[in-house]
């Protein structure tokens, strides 16, 4: 039996769904400039073509702007020393959330990332 979700066709065709990819995998690694540009490139009637892709578009934009503002904190717990060993912790994390959101999207399947601030909705 096959346990596979369904995959989304809108309209006939395969969804092109590359720019969720891209913003998923480029937020940890580029930080919040890649989600945001994309966000911005792609954005218009997006959620009319393709809702899950604009879905998974914010919800990258808004893990990045969280840990944009971690990535503050952070920074001022360097200054006791303990910042260095939470800044590793929480990019990994958030590198594992972002291949899981990924896959998620790949899947067709709706994602949250974990401990992230909804600033758009």
């Amino acid at each position: 039996m096959d346990e596979r979700p369904p995959v989304v066709h809108l309209g006939g065709k395969t969804p092109d769904r590359a720019a969720g990819t891209l913003s998923h995998i480029l937020g940890p690694i580029a930080g919040f400039l890649a989600p945001l540009i994309i966000y911005a490139i792609r954005s218009p009637n997006l959620k009319e073509e393709d809702p899950l892709l604009e879905s998974h578009l914010v919800e990258s934009l808004n893990a990045s702007l969280t840990f944009l503002i971690a990535l503050i904190i952070h920074s001022f717990l360097m200054m006791l020393c303990i910042g260095f060993v939470t800044f590793i912790a929480h990019w990994i994390l958030y590198m594992v959330w972002a291949i899981n959101a990924n896959s998620a999207l790949q899947a067709g399947r709706e994602y949250r990332y974990p401990f992230t601030y909804r600033f758009l909705v």
